[in-house]
């Protein structure tokens, strides 16, 4: 027996809607989540995270990281007051 079987013990049955039952799969699928992972999660008052909000931060991260490749090197290509602009930014996104 694995670790969740062993606390996962109480089964607990609800009635819904069809309308209902078909939001609430389509809320698990697009978390990656099973429907009684993301109703425990709700429950207990934890974050349910789309899977399209983590694709959104990985392609935000990685275009950061490229950002900072085409910082120029030398010093005369900017004034300071443009440079600090540029890490501002950079360090936002």
């Amino acid at each position: 027996m694995t670790r969740g079987q062993a606390t996962k013990i109480r089964r607990i049955g609800l009635r819904m809607s069809l309308a209902d039952a078909e939001a609430l799969h389509q809320q698990a699928l697009e978390s990656a989540l099973t429907i009684s992972e993301l109703i425990r999660r709700r429950i207990t008052g934890q974050s349910v995270v789309s899977r399209a909000d983590h694709e959104t931060a990985r392609s935000i991260n990685q275009l950061g990281r490229m950002l900072k490749h085409l910082y120029p090197e030398g010093q005369a290509w900017a004034s300071p007051e443009e440079r600090k602009r540029w890490w501002t930014l950079v360090t936002e996104l």
